[in-house]
């Protein structure tokens, strides 16, 4: 028995339902290209792994509709256990996902343009004839069978398929992060419409912890991630029981969902695109290595792709020249140098800081203006801490630019 598609050859066939795999089926079939989208996950959505805060721009950039916010923030809140910096807007700043809408949006709006898509389905291997990638070979809860296209998109977050089963970059565990959160019923007043991070070995070791406003403030997501392999010590589980323990107005609340997820945070692949196949959203390693944050940037890169496929793609041909030079330029135009900068800080914050360190950078950090505060939290314009001296003087000591 075969899953049933209208065609066994399309324009692109896209590996994955995540937001970078989402985004560049709902761009190619807006454009009208033949566009088949396969998930492994029996309901696109799941797995609900993301904490999925995310500034204004993101809805606007997008075109995304208000069922996928699930809570708005207009504060930020950076803590250690005894230093805590909040930088507050005079309206809202940004947004939570609803991450499960968001991913369903896209595949929606994938199909209502023409995209065929495939659920429960695993992409088992990839078909390489004549100096391209013409294919895969699926395997689902309703059989299996192969497909062909032109040009295919490795979507497929941390289980990285491309890197996996050709090699194409390496799989170091380095800047390997790993996060888990709890999804609770109710949220500490102080912290509603707030992005509150938690750095310091109390609260997070080698990472951060956080809060997030969920459901419009009803109810919270609370997480801890960290960066690198864990050499002993706790597991994460344990890591983030024990910061609840912390927060007093945690203690008293209840997990109504758990999520985990793991990705490489080096600052990105060197390899984007290999012959006809293009890597974009986790199994790029597109996640920012000092925030951890991959939601903006996965939609982004699908849309960069889409861009990049749409001019390769001629008379109905792929110049496999035009996409590895359009997309991979693209992309490290806009992230690769502040992604490396962001790696060498993040090595900084997470592995050499001590909780000292950590209480001196929270409370200088105090000097910042909120505007400012945000092109360095999202933008990654660390050029913005010029215009502060004492602040600047002080990270240069701190040998964090050094």
């Amino acid at each position: 028995m075969t899953q049933k598609i209208d065609s066994s050859h399309f324009d692109v066939i896209v590996i994955g339902a995540g937001p970078a795999g989402g985004s560049a089926a709902r761009e190619l079939a807006k454009l009208g290209r033949k566009v088949l989208l396969i998930e492994r996950s029996q309901e696109i959505g799941e797995p609900n792994y993301s904490t999925a805060g995310t500034p204004r721009e993101t809805i606007e950039e997008f075109n995304l509709p208000d069922h996928v916010i699930s809570a708005t923030w207009n504060r930020i809140s950076l803590a250690t256990p005894r230093v805590r910096t909040v930088w507050t807007y005079p309206e809202t700043r940004g947004f939570v996902f609803d991450f499960a809408a968001l991913r369903k949006y896209l595949a929606n709006e994938a199909a209502k343009y023409g995209a065929e898509i495939l659920v429960g389905t695993s992409v088992k291997e990839f078909i390489e004839e004549e100096k391209k990638v013409t294919g895969v070979r699926y395997q689902g809860a309703l059989g299996s069978g192969e497909a062909r296209a032109e040009i295919i998109v490795d979507a497929t977050g941390h289980h990285e398929l491309a890197n996996t089963k050709l090699g194409l970059n390496a799989l170091s565990n380095k800047y390997f992060a790993e996060a888990m959160e709890y999804q609770m019923a109710g949220l500490p007043k102080e912290l509603g419409e707030t992005l509150a991070f938690f750095l310091g070995s109390e609260y997070a070791p080698r990472g951060y912890a956080w809060i997030f406003p969920m459901d419009n403030n009803a109810n919270a997501k609370v997480g801890i991630g960290r960066l690198g392999q864990r050499a002993g010590g706790d597991s994460l589980s344990d890591s983030l029981n024990k910061f609840i323990a912390t927060q007093a107005d945690l203690r008293k609340m209840e997990p109504t969902e758990i999520h985990g997820g793991a990705a490489r945070c080096d600052g990105g692949v060197k390899t984007h695109v290999y012959k006809n196949l293009v890597i974009v959203g986790d199994s790029a390693h597109q996640i920012n290595p000092l925030a951890g944050e991959g939601i903006r940037h996965s939609l982004k890169a699908g849309k960069l792709a889409a861009e990049a496929i749409t001019h390769s793609l001629q008379n109905g041909l792929c110049n496999q020249a035009v996409l590895k030079k359009e997309y991979a330029r693209a992309w490290n135009k806009e992230f690769g140098k502040k992604w490396r900068f962001s790696r060498m800080v993040s090595e900084f914050i997470y592995w050499k800081s001590s909780d000292k360190e950590l209480d001196k950078l929270v409370n200088s950090l105090k000097v910042l203006s909120p505007e400012d505060a945000f092109d360095f939290l999202f933008n990654y314009e660390y050029g913005k801490l010029i215009k502060y001296p004492g602040l600047a003087g002080r990270l240069i000591l701190a040998k964090i630019f050094t």
